[in-house]
C-alpha cells in the first residue's frame, strides 16, 4: 500500500522485524515523496513496513511515541496524536496511525494487566472475554456455530468497539481542531480477521479489507462505491488529490473518479491478490474479477498456515487444515459466496476459467513474479 507494489515487486515477502524482511527501495515509500513535497510527516503506532529496530528508512521526520520500540501500537500512543495535532500547524502534515484493535493480543504488557492471551482481540485496552456475553453472538457464517466459537466472536466484537472508540476520538481532535474538512482520512486494515478462512488465505474474507476515505472532495457525502479496488490505488489517489505527478513504479489507479462517480465504470476489471511467507512459506496468488476468482497454489495441500485463538485449534481438530484443495481453484462468487465448491474441473466454467488464467498470466509476467518458477526469496538471515 505504502509503495504502491505489489509484494513480491516490492520486496515484502512476509514481516519485517522477527522474519527479516525489508523493503527493496525503501525511497520508494509513500512518507520519502510526501517529505520533497513539503509535508510534516509522522509516525504513531504500528508499521509494519522495516524492523522495528531502525525505521529511519522509512523516512518519517517524527516518530510519536515514546517507547525503546517503535513502530508498536502502545496504551498512550493516542496521547501522543492529539499532542501532535493540538500544536500549531505550519506545514501539511501525513500522519500514519498504526492502531492494534482488533488483532488478537500476542504483546504482553504487565503494567497493565495484559499477558499474550489470543483470545482476546486488543493489544492496549484490558478485558476477560469470559465476562463477555456470547450468547447470542453469530459466528461467521463460514465456521460451525459452536459455542466456543461464538465466545470468540463475541470478543472479536469487544475489540471492534474499542477500535470504534479509538477512531472516534482521533475524528473528534481534527473536528474540534478545524481540520475535517481539509484533511484526507484513510482508514483501511491489512488482512481479514484471524479466524479461521479468513486471514493467511486469498478468500475474500482474508483479503476484502474495509476502505473508508473522508475528506475534501469527492470524498464527502456519505457514498458508497461498489467498484474492485485495491490498495495500490492509494498511493496514486494521494498524488491525484495533491497534484503531484505520477511515480512511474505504481500499479495501481486513482480512486478520485470512483469516488466522484459511484455509478461510473468499474475503475478495475479485475484484482490481484498474493500470500508468501507468514512464518512458513505458503505461496498463493489470486486473480478476482466482480463474479470469479481463480486461486493459484504451489503446494496442492492447503490450507497450511495455522491460525492463533481459541478458533484454530477448534477447526484444526475438525481437519480444516491440510486438505487436498488442489493447484488451482476456481469459485462463482455470485453462486458460491463462500468460496465453498471448486468449479476449477467444471466443464461449465472452461471459459471463464481460460480468461482468468491468460489474465493471472499476463500479470505475473509483467510485474515479474517468481511464482510460476517457484523460485522464492529465502527467508533473510538477521
Amino acid at each position: 500500500m505504502l509503495t504502491g507494489e505489489y509484494p513480491h515487486q516490492c520486496g515484502m515477502f512476509g514481516l519485517p522485524g522477527g522474519q527479516g524482511w525489508t523493503l527493496n527501495n525503501p525511497e520508494r515509500h509513500l512518507v520519502h515523496t510526501l517529505n520533497e513535497a513539503g509535508f510534516c510527516t509522522a509516525l504513531a503506532g504500528v508499521q509494519h513496513e522495516t524492523n522495528h529496530a531502525d525505521i529511519t528508512p522509512l523516512g518519517y521526520q517524527l516518530h510519536l511515541d515514546r517507547h525503546t520500540q517503535l513502530g508498536e501500537h502502545y496504551p498512550d500512543t493516542l496521547d501522543r496524536v492529539e499532542e501532535f495535532l493540538s500544536a500549531p500547524m505550519e506545514r501539511p502534515f501525513f500522519l500514519s496511525i498504526g492502531l492494534d484493535e482488533p488483532h488478537r493480543n500476542n504483546i504482553a504488557r504487565p503494567n497493565i494487566g495484559i499477558g499474550n492471551e489470543s483470545a482476546r482481540f486488543s493489544k492496549t485496552c484490558y478485558y476477560d472475554p469470559e465476562r463477555l456475553d456470547w450468547r447470542y453472538t453469530a459466528p461467521p457464517p463460514w465456521l460451525p456455530d459452536l459455542p466456543e466459537i461464538r465466545k470468540d466472536t463475541e470478543s472479536l466484537h469487544e475489540g471492534v468497539r474499542i477500535l470504534d472508540a479509538q477512531v472516534g476520538r482521533i475524528l473528534n481532535l481534527l473536528h474540534h481542531r478545524g481540520l475535517s474538512d481539509n484533511t484526507l482520512v484513510i482508514a483501511t486494515t491489512d488482512h481479514g480477521i484471524e479466524f479461521p478462512g479468513g486471514k493467511k488465505t486469498l478468500t475474500d474474507r482474508g483479503t476484502g479489507v474495509f476502505l473508508m476515505m473522508r475528506g475534501p472532495r469527492p470524498f464527502q457525502g456519505g457514498k458508497v462505491v461498489d467498484h474492485l479496488v485495491s490498495h495500490l490505488d492509494i498511493y496514486p489517489t494521494v498524488l491525484d488529490l495533491l497534484g503531484l505527478p505520477r511515480k512511474s513504479w505504481l500499479q495501481g489507479k486513482s480512486l478520485l473518479e470512483s469516488a466522484a462517480n459511484p455509478g461510473g465504470p468499474s475503475l478495475h476489471d479485475a484484482v490481484f491478490t498474493e500470500q508468501n511467507y507468514h512464518g512458513p512459506l505458503e505461496a498463493l496468488r489470486a486473480v478476482r474479477t466482480p463474479r470469479h476468482k481463480l486461486v493459484l497454489r504451489h503446494n496442492a495441500m492447503g490450507n497450511q498456515m495455522r491460525h492463533d485463538g481459541p478458533s484454530g485449534p477448534i477447526m484444526e481438530g475438525l481437519g480444516a487444515y491440510d486438505r487436498l484443495l488442489g493447484n488451482e481453484e476456481l469459485f462463482d462468487l455470485y453462486l458460491d459466496p463462500m468460496e465453498a465448491c471448486n468449479r476449477s474441473d467444471d466443464p461449465d466454467y472452461a471459459a471463464v476459467k481460460a480468461d482468468l488464467r491468460d489474465l493471472i498470466e499476463r500479470w505475473m509476467a509483467t510485474t515479474g513474479d517468481c511464482f510460476p518458477s517457484g523460485d522464492f526469496p529465502p527467508v533473510p538471515t538477521l
